[in-house]
């Protein structure tokens, strides 16, 4: 029989949750007994409810039909609904947003290694032991009658407080190699040791080539999960001892220049939230990029391919290399730049590159180098991307010009002069138009 917890004990557990989550999940319960059925809440969010931390990812199972239990829930609450079929699960959305998965108890099985598996409807034990480590393996039952019980059949709140990580069973990273990275990134945030056995296993699953059967979109989402971490430099450096970044590119290779930037990559982000908070910073993939900073093209270009990113996470990551390491060193340059020289030099950067611009002049320049470099960046960033001409095209047509790539030309020019301070109010600005419109018609 699964281990059970102490009723009291788990029953202030769940008062963790927000008052209209528990109003939910009561309502959820009763539901389900009135269905005859058994219902579960499930995965990370017992498990960080049990280590006092914040998890509004609520994951249920059903001993019985979850789809149908999912069907039902909707039609009570108008909730929206996308269905998986193939893996008995189903995702809710309710009208205020919130998120709930539900699902069928279920064993998996795999044809082969990284494949996705089989799905067929199991107990709940078989349910739990399906699941990646014993931390993730314990369910919170929902039913009135045994609200907040505790089922763990494996142990699970034991190597909690034992700080520990430990896999279900042998095959576990051959069955599905993404438990590969899910290890390095849990093992990471919550600061546990991996116990032997699942360490012996991991390394045993990363010196041989399982990770390689991932498809992009598989890997993609591992890796970038990594990099959503708090901090992901101490997984990047499990990655690289366990040299799991040939799976990226097999010339991936990051050395001492690497790992300065990503050393100051949290002092970069830091700064970027504080000059810039209302522009999103996408941090994962920044970081992606600066694990790519002294990459070749060749090797960039690669990496996105086995990726199989997005075109503006692939538009992004081209910047990784050389393009951010010569605006670094025009910005960092005892030179004269105009305002509209830097301006046409960052305008075209995606905020990313912009970030990684910043963290490249950190590490590479002298103090003043780093002084210039700052002054110019945060001077566009604050004030001169934000500059817009008072005219626009039609403005242009009112003065009885046609249209053509003469336009761009002009209004380019004004920005230009805007920015340099040539122009300063409205009317010395349809002034100057019509002068331009007279060179350029």
């Amino acid at each position: 029989m699964p281990e059970m917890a102490p009723k009291q004990s788990t029953r202030q557990v769940m008062r963790r949750l927000s008052q209209r989550i528990i109003r939910l999940l009561r309502e959820l319960g009763r539901l389900a007994d009135e269905k005859g059925i058994g219902l579960y809440l499930v995965g990370g969010v017992v498990r960080d409810l049990l280590l006092k931390r914040s998890n509004w990812d609520l994951d249920l199972t059903v001993e019985g039909n979850g789809i149908a239990f999912a069907r039902l829930v909707t039609n009570r609450y108008g909730a929206g609904l996308a269905l998986f079929e193939r893996f008995a699960t189903a995702r809710l959305v309710f009208p205020d947003g919130l998120k709930v998965d539900i699902a069928s108890t279920r064993r998996e099985s795999y044809a082969d290694p990284a494949a996705l598996p089989d799905v067929l409807t199991a107990s709940l034990e078989e349910d739990l032991f399906r699941r990646d480590f014993t931390i993730n393996a314990m369910a919170i039952q929902l039913n009135l009658a045994h609200w907040g019980e505790l089922r763990d059949p494996f142990r699970g709140q034991q190597d909690l407080k034992n700080k520990t990580l430990r896999v279900l069973h042998d095959r576990s990273f051959v069955d599905d190699p993404t438990r590969i990275f899910r290890a390095i990134r849990f093992a990471e945030r919550f600061g546990f040791r991996i116990e032997p056995n699942t360490g012996r296993l991991l390394a045993r699953a990363s010196s041989v080539n399982l990770v390689a059967r991932l498809s992009g979109p598989r890997l993609a989402n591992e890796i970038f999960a990594l990099m959503k971490e708090d901090h992901p430099d101490a997984a990047i450096r499990r990655l690289r001892r366990l040299h799991l970044l040939r799976f990226l590119h097999p010339r991936l290779s990051p050395g001492k220049h690497t790992e300065r930037l990503l050393a100051v990559l949290p002092q970069t982000i830091g700064a970027w939230k504080r000059r810039c908070p209302e522009l999103f910073l996408n941090r994962p993939l920044l970081w992606v990029m600066a694990l790519l900073a002294h990459a070749s093209a060749s090797v960039i270009a690669g990496t996105i391919q086995r990726l199989q990113l997005a075109t503006t996470e692939s538009r992004a990551l081209e910047w990784a290399g050389e393009k951010t390491d010569r605006v670094a060193k025009t910005l960092s340059a005892d030179a004269l730049l105009r305002p509209s020289q830097i301006y046409r030099l960052l305008s075209r950067l995606p905020k990313e590159a912009l970030a990684l611009v910043l963290a490249k002049g950190l590490v590479s320049n002298k103090a003043a180098g780093i002084v210039r470099l700052k002054r110019r960046l945060t001077r566009f960033l604050e004030r001169d991307r934000l500059t817009t001409t008072t005219i626009n095209g039609n403005t242009l047509k009112e003065f009885g010009l046609r249209p053509g790539p003469h336009f761009k030309k002009i209004l380019d020019r004004l920005l230009d002069e805007r920015l340099d301070g040539r122009i300063t109010a409205a009317d010395e600005e349809r002034d100057r138009a019509r002068i331009l419109g007279k060179q350029y018609s």
